[in-house]
């Protein structure tokens, strides 16, 4: 089996043997990753920032920001039966007029669904944050219905919260969130840590986990990866960060061996090319079980500038050969989605291949990546 994921994703056992060298001495050959030319499913959903997650009976969720009259928000979520070529409206989540977005899925146990996003109160002469959260929801029904559940982080202006991500962690009931923590009036920001031992009613105090280098990381991303020496299961998590300068983004990684507890060996994935242009919000998928890793994410590199993130695609690259903490990632990006195109998410639909999703010019739109073989 081995074998056969690793030849799936472009490997050549045999290449570049010599008596001096080890398998594992060798680097990886990079595969190529092949972009379906039609959406996968109709671009029909008026949103943004979607997020997908598969639920324990094959079915997937969907969830969005839509957008009410009067500058409502809505988390809508949405059930698909037929891998993403449909889906139907199923509830909601929450309705604010405040600062509602970012909302991540999470499925605790079958049929029960836990929702984190940002929530944060607006002051009404002039539309800027008085308080931040990260409020969690959950459903017992599958995403149809849903109730407040708790709040796993929150705090006062100026400097706020942003992007949950959640994961099962070590145990059966240990949820993970990870979330983005604003500094020094934003120029800084931190990606922090809590856990819940009781499904997500109650959450430990914050944790850093990334934020040491005093660099503006955000909107993390998590995928699991084998490690080809040792056969070691890790974690990747991707983020943005700030290392080129402030308001410059590129995407760089870091490698958990322990389950989340801790991480290092931080890397770069990938540099903008171009001066003052950005790659960012990047999301990270599994492929092949394992042995690779998808990572699809913004840029405004080809445009002729502005103010970011507008004018950005949806690009992807990919990791292969993880190994004592390092990933070979591929030099060049291929495009998703073009100009136009924001926030995307990630999930794996099959042994090699993801379901990219993003909003396209205020709809959502998905594509199947699959590995070129």
């Amino acid at each position: 089996m081995a074998h056969y994921l690793l030849s799936k994703l472009g490997f050549d056992l045999e290449e570049g043997r010599g008596d001096d060298k080890t398998d594992d001495d060798r680097k990886p050959l990079l595969p190529r990753l092949q972009v379906s030319p039609e959406d996968h499913f109709p671009a029909s959903t008026q949103g943004t920032y979607p997020r997908l997650c598969q639920l324990s009976d094959g079915s997937l969720l969907k969830s969005y920001t839509a957008f009410g009259a009067e500058k409502e928000r809505i988390l809508a979520v949405s059930r698909s039966t037929d891998q993403a070529r449909s889906f139907e409206a199923v509830g909601e989540i929450t309705r604010s007029r405040g600062d509602c977005d970012n909302c991540f899925l999470l499925e605790l146990r079958p049929g029960v669904v836990l929702a984190a996003f940002r929530n944060h109160d607006l002051r009404p002469e002039d539309g800027k944050p008085t308080w931040f959260r990260i409020t969690v929801c959950r459903s017992e029904d599958g995403g149809r219905s849903w109730g407040y559940l708790s709040q796993a982080a929150e705090k006062g202006a100026p400097d706020g919260l942003w992007e949950p991500f959640m994961r099962m962690g070590v145990g059966s009931q240990e949820v993970q969130l990870y979330y983005s923590a604003e500094g020094d009036l934003g120029q800084r920001q931190s990606t922090m840590l809590v856990v819940s031992g009781d499904g997500g009613e109650t959450w430990s105090e914050p944790r850093m986990v990334t934020g040491e280098e005093e660099l503006r990381d955000g909107m993390v991303g998590i995928a699991e990866m084998r490690d080809r020496a040792t056969g070691q299961e890790g974690l990747v998590m991707v983020m943005e960060t700030t290392r080129y300068g402030p308001g410059r983004f590129s995407i760089e990684a870091v490698v958990s061996y322990d389950g989340g507890l801790s991480w290092g060996s931080r890397q770069e994935v990938y540099k903008p090319s171009g001066e003052e242009r950005n790659a960012g919000a990047p999301q990270i998928g599994t492929m092949a079980g394992g042995e690779g890793v998808v990572v699809v994410f913004m840029t405004d590199e080809d445009g002729d500038g502005g103010v970011w993130p507008a004018g950005a695609k949806i690009k992807a690259v990919v990791g292969v050969g993880l190994k004592e903490g390092v990933i070979s990632w591929s030099p060049d990006a291929g495009v998703v989605f073009e100009e136009g195109s924001a926030w995307p998410g990630i999930l794996e639909v099959g042994d090699a291949e993801v379901l990219a999703v993003c909003e396209r010019e205020s709809k959502i739109g998905g594509r199947l990546l699959s590995l070129h073989v």
